[in-house]
């Protein structure tokens, strides 16, 4: 039996996610839960407890930086399976880039669910041939995917406009160690200033003039 933890906040999606995959014997959700918990899921993954999780995410951008910063932390120890209604293709390889192997879309039927969990368990990726090629194509890593897993959690924080307090308070670390860390974001990135960090995404795409829009000013 495939043992699955799904990660969502939608309890309409993890009502309905339930209800198709309790129909095949071979596959249950054992977990659900509301964001990726690194260590909880590395602990049911050495226990034998977890085979495959299913992040759901909508199409904001918001809440899924966060989960990219995570998924680099959980990727290479369990495999990924992305279902998002957001079908725009740059937002999808950001999360192949940080180990997602396969991608379902609103419009996927239960043997399309049932498909990608066996084809992402047994170590294949599930993609939709465009995206597929778009990702072979790209074969270098981005300067951001160079970052360390706390560079890249704080370079996160920083495009999303928090400030050095806001970032230090949630990842629970002191001022000093956020700067230190911006310090060495800016200078892999080739960059000089907070400005230069939205520049950045949004030239690779983790952001869109939108969403810059919906976000509060640092202060």
């Amino acid at each position: 039996m495939k043992k699955i933890a799904l990660i969502s906040r939608d309890s309409l999606v993890n009502y309905a996610l339930n209800h198709l995959i309790s129909k095949h014997k071979e596959l249950q959700i054992k977990h659900v839960l509301v964001g990726i918990d690194e260590s909880k899921i590395k602990k049911l993954k050495a226990k034998g407890q977890l085979d495959l999780v299913i992040v759901c995410i909508s199409s904001g951008k918001g809440d899924s930086l966060e989960l990219l910063s995570q998924l680099r932390g959980i990727a290479p120890r369990v495999p990924v399976l992305l279902i998002s209604n957001n079908e725009d293709q740059h937002f999808l390889l950001n999360f192949m880039r940080c180990g997602c192997k396969g991608y379902l879309d609103k419009y996927a039927s239960e043997a399309d669910l049932v498909n990608a969990i066996e084809t992402v368990c047994a170590g294949h990726l599930y993609l939709p041939e465009p995206l597929q090629h778009s990702l072979k194509a790209e074969h270098n890593p981005l300067p951001h995917e160079q970052l360390s897993k706390r560079e890249f959690q704080v370079f996160l924080k920083f495009i999303q406009r928090k400030t050095i307090a806001t970032v230090a308070r949630e990842l629970n670390v002191t001022a000093g160690a956020v700067s230190v860390f911006r310090s060495r974001v800016l200078k892999k990135l080739n960059i000089k200033s907070n400005a230069d960090f939205i520049f950045y995404a949004l030239q690779y795409h983790l952001l869109t003039l939108p969403d810059i829009a919906l976000q509060p000013s640092a202060s």
